[in-house]
């Protein structure tokens, strides 16, 4: 079961269901996403801020898989970072013990390798979002 950490809260991964492009045996270690907008101040001309302004949207996630996984969808598809962009669901329950159903489109930006001798062989790979959707009813 994967640990979720959605707009920077830790969830419990008792109740989690994360699924990676229809596949339901993914298992992601973790899972990090959210979002935020780009905020500038307004200057006057004593150059001290009166008022802000929004900018964009700007998404950030991460995904730690296991090394058996990347290596099956080297084999499937070569290079990660060339596989088109793929919905994520996660599905888990609240403190309140809500169903939480989150859609997040990412594709990889890379590939990496860390192996050590005391270490898990998973890896934290960042992602680059294209849409997110939370909440979902």
């Amino acid at each position: 079961m994967a640990r979720i950490k959605r707009m920077g809260e830790v969830y419990s991964a008792g109740d989690a269901k994360v699924t990676v492009a229809g596949i339901y045996d993914f298992d992601p270690s973790a899972i990090s996403y959210g979002y935020k907008y780009a905020h500038e101040y307004q200057r006057g001309l004593k150059r001290k801020p009166r008022g802000w302004r929004m900018g964009a949207i700007e998404y950030e996630s991460s995904m730690t898989l296991p090394l058996d996984i990347v290596a099956e969808l080297e084999k499937m598809f070569g290079d990660i970072a060339l596989i088109r962009p793929f919905p994520v669901n996660v599905t888990f329950a609240n403190f309140e013990n809500e169903m939480i159903h989150d859609i997040i489109w990412m594709k990889f930006t890379g590939n990496k390798r860390d192996v050590t001798s005391d270490g898990e062989l998973e890896n934290e790979f960042e992602m680059f979002v294209l849409d997110m959707k939370l909440n979902i009813i």
